[in-house]
């Protein structure tokens, strides 16, 4: 698993830890809450209320009705007739009835003609019917008034009903009307509350979700955004293995990584350093042993042919009068080239084994001055201007071999009546000699391979003379370097440190 999808999954799970705790604590306190707006028992209890109620009417108006029914035919003149007053009344108390009346009609409608109460008790507010019994005869002979009567109508005769009832509590219809109501009330209650809980499940699932798509997103965003810049380092650090071109990385960002952007390019600015010094060494190495096999070959055969020739010259006497002169000519310029050849060769062996430094506490203008004085160009003017002090810590001999080396190509460079100039002096805790010439600069194309063996601009020479004062100035801890001049020429410096103590000059 990469660390990006590790960062991107931490940073999900952190970001919906928390919302699904929510998400779960709401639900809780939803489920709380709703089961206090509606309970199952409550509804139950007014289910119960209104069977029972229901079934104590039912039974109330059966009897009520069957009364009547049997009272009608058996005491139709309970109304004039005391003894069948007296039977209704102990059946009303055994029936557990309040009250039996007796109905007549007249023109204005149904007039009560008497009242029956149980034996012992009294009937407060007797109810009067007449105005409801029409209906009830229409219908199913009850009587309901809203004062709380509950009555069954039986016809005893024409013109003539008796009534059966019972008294209430005031508002009793009203009350079970209530409860009637409110048992359906809380019946749609429960039914809103699992609605509304669904609701609110789907709410907060949607939510939930929409969360974890942003959370997502930003994860994604956050992961991408912190391993990105690990990602380059990752693709950079591959090239650099295999030794691609070093690509330096934004150093932007958070600190952490910013700072590892600089290490990095620090360190593969020094890797860079390392392999092009190391490769240095190596075409170094191998050109050192081109020169000494160089040297070698070019040494071998040459004392042999230079004592030959000596011997010849030693034998012009036997050659014709006419001819020693040409041969003296030949076997001249026979041993001149030898000797060049012979020079030749000799540096290509100081070049191939170049001896280690004996250091030594000495005045580099002195030896600038020492190294000009032994030069005298007669085609060009040598000025010298190295005022002393210059302490440095350096070799004379070879020193002066690579002073002599920057002499020698500035006077080559020149052209007939020029000028060459040494200057000395001491910047920024360096010690430094210049040689400037004002011959023809440096070859674009071969500027950036000056210090190279074997490249030279000049038509005879080996071309490891600056090759040299390169080395030696990096034996000494300094540096060489070659530039144009400024109005024409070249300028070139050997830079040393200055000796432990001294200033700058």
């Amino acid at each position: 698993m990469t660390l990006r999808t590790r960062l991107f999954l931490a940073l999900l799970a952190l970001a919906l830890a928390p919302t699904l705790i929510f998400a779960w604590y709401t639900l809780v306190q939803l489920r709380s809450a709703t089961s206090r707006w509606y309970q199952a028992d409550v509804e139950q209890a007014l289910e119960s209320a209104l069977e029972t109620n229901r079934a104590a009417l039912d039974r109330l108006e059966a009897l009520a009705l069957e009364r009547a029914d049997a009272w009608a035919l058996a005491l139709p003149g309970v109304a004039a007739d005391p003894a069948q007053r007296e039977a209704m009344r102990r059946g009303l108390a055994e029936a557990g009835l309040e009250f039996a009346q007796v109905y007549e009609a007249d023109v204005a409608g149904w007039t009560l003609a008497a009242t029956v109460v149980p034996a012992g008790r009294t009937l407060p507010g007797v109810p009067h019917l007449g105005d409801a019994l029409g209906e009830a005869l229409a219908g199913d002979r009850l009587v309901r008034t809203p004062s709380g009567v509950l009555a069954a109508v039986a016809p005893v005769h024409d013109g003539v009903l008796l009534v059966t009832g019972v008294r209430l509590n005031p508002g009793f219809w009203e009350r079970l009307a209530q409860v009637r109501e409110a048992r359906g009330f809380y019946g749609r209650v429960g039914i809103l509350v699992d609605l509304q809980r669904q609701r609110v499940w789907l709410t907060i699932v949607g939510l939930v979700l929409a969360i974890a798509a942003a959370a997502a997103l930003l994860s994604r965003a956050f992961a991408g955004g912190m391993t990105r810049p690990l990602a380059r380092l990752s693709a950079a650090l591959e090239r650099v293995q295999h030794g691609g071109e070093r690509e330096p990385l934004a150093e932007t960002g958070p600190r952490e990584l910013a700072s590892l952007a600089s290490s990095f390019n620090a360190m593969t600015a020094r890797l860079a350093e390392a392999r092009e010094a190391l490769l240095r060494a190596e075409r170094e190495a191998a050109w050192r042993e081109v020169a000494r096999k160089l040297a070698h070959e070019l040494k071998n055969p040459l004392t042999p042919m230079t004592l030959s020739l000596h011997r010849l010259r030693r034998r012009v006497e036997l050659v014709p009068e006419r001819e020693r002169a040409a041969v003296r000519e030949s076997i001249a310029a026979l041993l001149e080239e030898i000797a060049n050849i012979t020079r030749l060769a000799d540096s290509f062996a100081r070049y191939a084994r170049m001896p280690d430094p004996r250091l030594e506490p000495l005045d580099l203008a002195d030896l600038a001055r020492a190294c000009g004085a032994l030069h005298e160009p007669e085609r060009v003017t040598l000025r010298v201007a190295c005022p002393p002090p210059l302490p440095v810590i350096g070799d004379r001999l070879l020193l002066s071999r690579a002073l002599h080396n920057l002499l020698l190509n500035a006077i080559e460079a020149s052209a007939d009546g020029g000028e060459v100039e040494v200057a000395s002096g001491a910047t920024d805790g360096l010690a430094w000699v210049e040689v400037r010439d004002r011959g023809p600069g440096l070859r674009p194309d071969v500027a950036a391979r000056v210090f190279e063996p074997y490249v030279s601009t000049k038509q005879r020479g080996s071309g490891l003379g600056l090759s040299l004062v390169r080395d030696v100035a990096t034996q000494h801890r300094g540096d060489v370097t070659l530039a144009d001049r400024e109005g024409g020429g070249a300028v070139a410096r050997l830079s040393l440190p200055l000796a432990a103590g001294s200033g700058d000059g």
